[in-house]
């Protein structure tokens, strides 16, 4: 289906396309009243009969609009360079905001997983922000903080393409100090930094498009749950068979060592015996008992005369 919609009375309109063709966001600046309202969107829904399309005013100033590359779901930063302020909004009957704003964030960036779901708030080459990263799961009905970190002077902020890991930088052409880069995980966990002198560019190494499709991807993650419980049922039976093994190894080791000093208790029983033998068989000896005198020595005394 195609659709046209007329604009009038615009001074500027800003496009921004979804990831994946479902949504289009257009924000018109136009001249109402003799004043200029730069804060309208129209959301047209790409692939539903008639492109319909959905009006709504932001009253602050919005700085810049970042789809969910996968679900129907974009954020947008308003405010001014020095404070600024964070909403969520999905898309379903009607544009609802996805829990509260989220104000005085520092960040001028967000950028959003390849699979969708989870996003990264980021405040790039601004000193004033001092390279903080917010790291939120925006999955449910209240957007989730699940970590926050810090990478100063950072520059650059990159996804890889399973959505596993972001890759924060900071690269020379921004910054002559502190180059190199810093590897998350995508709840947050710093794994891995380096400094690399004159370090200039980070980038993923491209995967090749899925294999499943969309709908295979949708059943997938609705049921998770009993997949998950499957793979938890093989890990442990894979964790017993081990431990099974490793019983069975060291069982094996033990009656080894029994049966080696049970046949060692043997000979040496058979030893004492042996031995016992050889002093019975001996002839006892024979002992000749002698008596020496010695003279020590002699007394004479003179015998008394009775008459």
């Amino acid at each position: 289906s195609s659709g046209i919609n007329a604009e009038y009375g615009v001074t500027n309109i800003e496009i921004f396309w979804q990831n994946s063709g479902n949504y289009l966001a257009v924000k018109v600046d136009r001249i109402v009243r003799n004043r200029e309202s730069e804060n309208v969107f129209e959301i047209f829904r790409l692939r539903e009969k008639d492109v319909p399309v959905e009006n709504f005013e932001i009253k602050n100033k919005v700085l810049s609009l970042s789809w969910d590359p996968k679900g129907p779901r974009f954020a947008l930063i308003q405010g001014d360079q020095g404070r600024t302020d964070v909403s969520f909004y999905r898309i379903g009957e009607k544009i609802a905001q996805i829990g509260k704003t989220l104000v005085n964030k520092k960040c001028n960036t967000i950028k959003w997983s390849p699979l969708g779901q989870y996003c990264v708030l980021a405040g790039l080459n601004n000193f004033a922000f001092d390279g903080m990263l917010e790291f939120w799961d925006v999955g449910s009905d209240t957007p989730t903080l699940m970590e926050s970190g810090e990478h100063f002077m950072v520059t650059h902020l990159a996804w890889d393409p399973t959505g596993r890991y972001v890759c924060s930088s900071n690269s020379y052409g921004g910054h002559s100090v502190e180059n190199g880069y810093f590897m998350w995980s995508f709840q947050g966990t710093k794994l891995y930094e380096t400094s690399l002198e004159g370090f200039v560019q980070f980038q993923w190494r491209p995967r090749p498009p899925s294999l499943l499709t969309e709908a295979h991807l949708k059943e997938i993650k609705k049921n998770m749950k009993s997949y998950a419980r499957d793979f938890e049922i093989k890990d442990k039976l894979s964790k017993s068979k081990a431990s099974k093994e490793l019983i069975e190894k060291r069982r094996r080791v033990y009656d080894e060592y029994m049966a080696y000093r049970k046949r060692k208790d043997q000979e040496l029983k058979a030893l004492r015996l042996q031995y016992e033998e050889v002093r019975s068989d001996s002839v006892e000896e024979e002992y000749v008992e002698e008596v020496v005198e010695f003279f020590i020595k002699e007394e004479v005394e003179a015998a008394e005369n009775k008459e």
